[in-house]
């Protein structure tokens, strides 16, 4: 019963996790609402992304000294700090600073949950509690944008949360502000859960302690290098899907809402998410891991095609449940192989995350010479994906 509640208590972490990607649905709305360049808005993505290049490997470095559950306790007291200031206060700066903390707590979140899932599941099940894990990240990260569309538009059309600047006639549309009440109210659960049911000797001890020197030493070792530009590779081009599909559907189809596209890729980052955690239990994570790269590939390639609705809407699908599973079970793998650097391997494998940030920028200038060229840099990163996972099938390398 008690490592029941321990496991539903990290599962109310990741669905918290899920929380830290708002940053990125952030920027449109708030440059609307602020009256601010492009440029300007672009900092409130950049403010939730650059802790995950800062925290990552002193987080490990710390938690092999202090404890999961500690770092996972002030990981959630930064992410609820960071939602309770735009409650207080509400101008361009304060979102900065806000979306700053929310990141510090889901760098730390996910440092410390990912490693500590596997602590908590019952023995040879870590790759399927993490992929169920995953699954309800995605549900956080779809219900900020479910949120951002119904509620927080039917909130403006009674007046609430929005307000008109002196000087001008125009209604701004602060609806996006209802989402920092709700995700200080599911984290403030979450930390009491933490608290009261996740046991300090939870954690399986690392033979030798973490430091800084051991996590660069770790990155130098070619199967955790391989591993680590696995994850920036696919963070890098799960970022450049998010922001290249809906120019597609404004380019061929602009009677639907852009956000459609990203929500279907939300969806089907879930349903496979959910699907992965069934498969897991019956399918070795590694051919698994292939299984999933490779309808990824084929959803990429569809994107090549002439504009069709079908083929279109197939690729997005294919594209989410192929994506799904790629970071846990880079992780899972990782860590079963090597569990004496869990923490090292936690602190790097979360830095690798950075590829969201890098990723996009290459795909953005081959999107300047034309649209298309984007997906070329996506599947170049999914062919390597697809290189980690004929490795991880063959014999085990040290």
């Amino acid at each position: 019963m008690k490592k029941s509640l321990s496991l539903v208590s990290v599962f109310f972490v990741f669905l918290a996790m899920g929380f830290g990607d708002a940053a990125g649905q952030l920027v449109s709305v708030v440059e609307k609402a602020f009256h601010i360049s492009p440029f300007m808005a672009s900092f409130v993505s950049f403010a939730g992304m650059i802790m995950f290049g800062v925290l990552s490997v002193p987080t490990g470095v710390w938690q092999s000294k202090t404890g999961k559950k500690k770092m996972l306790v002030i990981g959630l007291i930064l992410f609820l700090l960071g939602a309770i200031l735009p409650i207080m206060a509400f101008n361009f700066p304060i979102i900065l600073l806000a979306v700053l903390l929310m990141g510090a707590g889901a760098t730390i979140l996910q440092v410390s949950g990912n490693p500590l899932i596997r602590d908590v599941s019952p023995e040879g099940k870590y790759s399927s509690m993490l992929s169920f894990a995953q699954s309800l990240k995605a549900i956080g990260t779809l219900s900020t944008s479910l949120i951002l569309v119904l509620i927080g538009t039917s909130l403006m059309k009674y007046g609430w949360f929005s307000f008109t600047p002196e000087g001008s006639t125009e209604t701004v549309d602060m609806g996006f502000r209802i989402l920092f009440p709700i995700f200080a109210a599911v984290l403030l659960i979450t930390l009491i859960l933490v608290v009261l049911f996740v046991p300090n000797n939870a954690e399986k001890e690392d033979t030798q302690p973490t430091t800084l020197g051991n996590c660069l030493k770790a990155l130098g070792n070619p199967y955790i290098l391989m591993m680590f530009l696995g994850i920036f590779f696919y963070c890098g081009a799960e970022a450049s899907m998010f922001n290249r599909i809906p120019s597609i559907l404004i380019e061929n189809n602009p009677v639907i809402t852009p956000a459609l596209g990203n929500i279907v890729l939300i969806i089907a980052l879930f349903v496979g998410r959910f699907l992965g955690g069934v498969c897991l239990r019956h399918i070795k994570p590694t051919v698994f891991l292939a299984l999933t790269i490779l309808v990824s590939i084929i959803g990429n390639v569809l994107l090549f095609l002439p504009y069709n609705a079908f083929t279109t809407w197939l690729s997005f699908i294919l594209i989410g449940i192929g994506f799904a599973n790629i970071f846990p079970l880079i992780f899972s793998i990782c860590v079963d192989r090597m569990p004496e650097k869990t923490n090292e391997i936690a602190g790097l494998m979360t830095t690798a995350i950075v590829g969201a940030a890098i990723v996009p920028l290459i795909t953005g200038a081959a999107a300047n010479a034309a649209p298309k060229y984007a997906f070329f840099v996506t599947l170049a990163c999914l062919l390597y994906l697809g290189f980690v996972a004929l490795t991880n099938n063959k014999k085990k390398t040290a």
